[in-house]
């Protein structure tokens, strides 16, 4: 009998780059990361001041088409193709996974890994009274970093990834903000690319870069 395939990965594409059509971009970053992740695909986009979400289970090409895409406005986004690791393929647990901050407002995550301690952590916020909508270990860490108190993202994450055990990429999306976070080993793969206007990249493989005509 064939060994099974272990689905461990995820695509993941960020990018802040003001003037560019970054949701097209974010598409077609995602396109090329689609080996990463066959069994659906996200993409947010923050104008810096509100962040539109659009998501849907299929292959990139199925997830997006151009109306959807023209309704991504803004300059930064967010995207991932997924492969369930943690939770099943179902939509509540397509990401990115959007969360509520009381202090910094809306938060999209996009996770690449596994972590090791997602029951345990589960089990604390259930106790703290959160109600999960998802199987995902992504959504653990959302609902962590909103009940994690903070001025701003990096206050909150000094605060919040230290709790998360295992090997995990993070791209985190606010109205203002994207940031990249590996763990502590960097087991899993991300780098960091430029476009020749300027504009800034966050990705899983440098083939998204390559495609995107980033360096």
């Amino acid at each position: 009998m064939a060994a099974e395939r272990r689905h461990e990965k995820c695509g993941l594409f960020g990018i802040d780059a003001p003037g560019e059509e970054v949701a097209n971009l974010t598409d077609v970053g995602l396109y090329t990361l689609q080996h990463r992740g066959q069994e659906s695909a996200g993409i947010d986009v923050s104008d810096g001041a509100a962040i539109r979400v659009h998501k849907d289970v299929g292959l990139v090409a199925q997830a997006f088409d151009e109306a959807s895409l023209e309704r991504l406005t803004g300059h930064l986004a967010l995207g991932h193709t997924r492969y369930s690791t943690t939770g099943s393929n179902r939509l509540e647990n397509v990401q990115p996974i959007v969360v509520t901050h009381p202090q910094i407002g809306t938060v999209a995550i996009g996770h690449n890994g596994n972590l090791t301690n997602a029951a345990a952590l589960r089990t604390g916020l259930e106790a703290e009274g959160v109600r999960f909508k998802s199987s995902s270990d992504t959504e653990v860490i959302g609902e962590l970093l909103a009940r994690t108190p903070g001025l701003d993202l990096f206050s909150v994450l000094r605060r919040a990834l230290p709790r998360l055990q295992g090997s995990y990429c993070l791209l985190i999306l606010t109205a203002d903000t994207l940031v990249g976070v590996r763990d502590p080993l960097g087991i899993r793969p991300l780098c960091l690319g430029r476009l020749p206007e300027g504009g800034a990249i966050i990705a899983s493989e440098t083939c998204a870069l390559d495609t995107v005509g980033a360096e």
